[in-house]
């Protein structure tokens, strides 16, 4: 596991402000827009300290753990791939939260959190912008 992975740090607060359904409604790659419809992901369920990705199909294609920490800037995020993909992966990203629009942003290519969520030269950002819904 990444030094720079929360494994020990848990927000609360921020992890029960996460919890919902949330659905994309945009998306970057190295700051160019992917089309929210070309993307695995229909859907992502926080529960606090876990995730899990749902694909257009409401199979789970992806879960895991989730582990926040509100307190630095930008906010940090880590998904801990358990199935699915990612299994074994621990994902470090950055997260902004403005009421119900949440965006998530890691790094594609190497494991380092972004320090922002302005992709640098070269750098393979996936930035993804999700509503909160109320799908149960």
């Amino acid at each position: 596991m990444c030094s720079d992975s929360l494994e020990t740090r848990h927000d609360a607060h921020a992890e029960s402000s996460l919890i919902g359904n949330w659905v994309p409604i945009a998306a970057y790659i190295a700051g160019e827009v992917v089309p929210v419809r070309e993307l695995r992901i229909a859907r992502l369920v926080l529960d606090g300290t876990s995730y899990a990705i749902h694909d257009h199909e409401q199979r789970v294609v992806d879960s895991g753990d989730l582990r926040v920490d509100a307190t630095v800037t930008p906010r940090a995020l880590d998904l801990v791939g358990g199935a699915g993909p990612a299994a074994g992966k621990t994902m470090l990203a950055i997260f902004e939260l403005d009421s119900n629009l949440l965006t998530i942003c890691y790094d594609m290519e190497t494991n380092r959190r972004p320090a922002t969520m302005e992709p640098l030269e070269d750098q393979l950002l996936l930035q993804i912008t999700y509503t909160r819904s109320a799908f149960n």
